[in-house]
């Protein structure tokens, strides 16, 4: 069922679908989309979210969101005392994922393609620009002054006649597109014998902004390996690699103050003037049309993630239906952040002044900052992780009995370096 839902991330592919859980997405930027994960609401200050266990293993890089959901056996959700074996940190209850194996038999080979078109679920309805000259005019008359536009003005707002003194413009439509395109793909690769079984996957998603000639881009590289051997006839190993490239794309300017210019835009001003060249900004610099995309420079956020797990099972054979597992867990990720942060450019007109060819004489400014900079960041995360149980199970008749004790020790470590350089003499380099 999820790897039907045609979203990128798999924590929103999940929505509606398990009992007692609410899944709240608060943005729909690409590589920033998660989900937060309330079970059975919000139980605890500080972080609320469930415990993501992912094969047997807390605490994983990147949790549910970027796992690919064609490597998805099963999710099991855990609450109250079934998982109490967590401690302190099942206070939000426990998300179980376990991914899938090889199975007994020849080569299973699928491929998986899905395409799909992003648009926003509702954008505010804003006035143009004779209605909103018209709402001017109507403040004028109710504080007792002249009004600032006149009947012909307005008809020319209307009509588009004079696009350089009445623009009639649609922020929205003037930043944003239509759609936005998707799309997922992924091979895998199955099968083995009654001793050696094999799971082996390849994955990629990209995933375009909503923004027209958009400095937002998200993609993704991933693949999975689990590997399952049977030593002897009691002892079982089994070694799962699994890792991916994140890579986000985005503008300087954060989605918030984009979009907060896109509300504030007077549809009477010009998103570009008649000749192309962008107009005045809104405030602050910002022209939506200009921030949206690389002119003001970019942030280049790469992750690299690799996880790995050694897992074993010896049955112990002197007593049927006692166990001994044990998981020993390797969690490694880098990820580089480059933000080049350069001036950009927009163009006023004092309505008046025009050029020997007549045309309007455009003033070209400078915004933002005075001169190009570059911070860059390095973050590294490791995770350890080493776990036993003993697992004991037996029937009498109609009844069951059963036992699990376990222990663990996990351990979690990142360090961070940052640099700053500003006063570029130019955008040439930057480095």
């Amino acid at each position: 069922v999820i790897q039907q839902a045609p979203v990128s991330n798999l924590s929103n592919a999940l929505t509606g679908r398990l009992p007692g859980t609410i899944f709240i997405n608060r943005s729909g930027e690409p590589g920033n989309d998660a989900s937060q994960i309330r079970v059975r609401g919000t139980n605890t200050v500080g972080n609320p979210g469930a415990l993501i266990v992912i094969d047997g293993i807390a605490n994983r890089t990147g949790g549910l969101d970027r796992l690919n959901p064609a490597d998805i056996e099963s999710i099991t959700i855990l609450k109250d005392g079934s998982a109490a074996i967590y401690g302190a940190q099942a206070a939000n209850g426990v998300i179980l994922v376990t991914t899938k194996r090889g199975t007994e038999g020849k080569p299973q080979i699928g491929f998986s393609y899905n395409l799909g078109f992003n648009k926003p679920t509702r954008l505010p309805e804003v006035t143009d620009a004779p209605t909103y000259a018209t709402m001017l005019n109507e403040i004028d008359e109710y504080r007792g002054n002249a009004p600032r536009y006149s009947a012909e003005d307005i008809q020319k707002y209307r009509d588009g006649s004079d696009p350089w003194k009445f623009p009639n413009t649609d922020w929205y439509g003037a930043v944003s597109k239509e759609t936005a395109i998707q799309d997922m793909a992924t091979l895998t690769v199955s099968g083995g014998s009654a001793d050696v079984k094999y799971y082996v996957s390849l994955g990629t998603l990209n995933e375009d902004g909503v923004y027209k000639n958009s400095g937002t881009k998200y993609k993704q590289y991933n693949f999975r390996s689990n590997l399952d051997a049977k030593i002897t006839d009691y002892f079982s190993l089994g070694i799962d690699l699994s890792g991916r490239q994140e890579r986000r794309t985005y503008p300087t300017r954060a989605a918030g103050t984009i979009f907060r210019m896109l509300i504030r835009g007077k549809p009477n001003l010009p998103a570009y003037w008649p000749n192309g060249l962008p107009g005045p900004d809104i405030e602050n610099g910002d022209n939506p049309v200009v921030i949206s995309t690389p002119a003001t420079g970019y942030v280049d956020d790469v992750n690299s993630v690799f996880q790995s797990n050694l897992r074993g099972k010896l049955d112990i054979p002197w007593v049927k239906g006692l166990n001994v597992t044990f998981n020993l867990a390797l969690d490694e990720s880098y990820r580089p952040i480059k933000r080049f942060r350069t001036p950009w450019f927009l163009y006023t007109w004092d309505y008046t002044s025009y050029g020997p060819d007549g045309e309007p004489l455009l003033l070209k400014s400078q915004r933002g900052l005075n001169t190009p900079e570059l911070q860059q960041e390095f973050e590294r995360t490791s995770g350890q992780t080493g776990n036993a149980y003993i697992n004991y199970t037996k029937e009498f008749g109609n009844h069951n009995l059963g036992f699990m004790v376990g222990t663990e020790k996990q351990v979690l470590k990142g360090n961070q370096f940052q640099g700053f350089r500003n006063g570029y003499i130019s955008t040439a380099v930057d480095e």
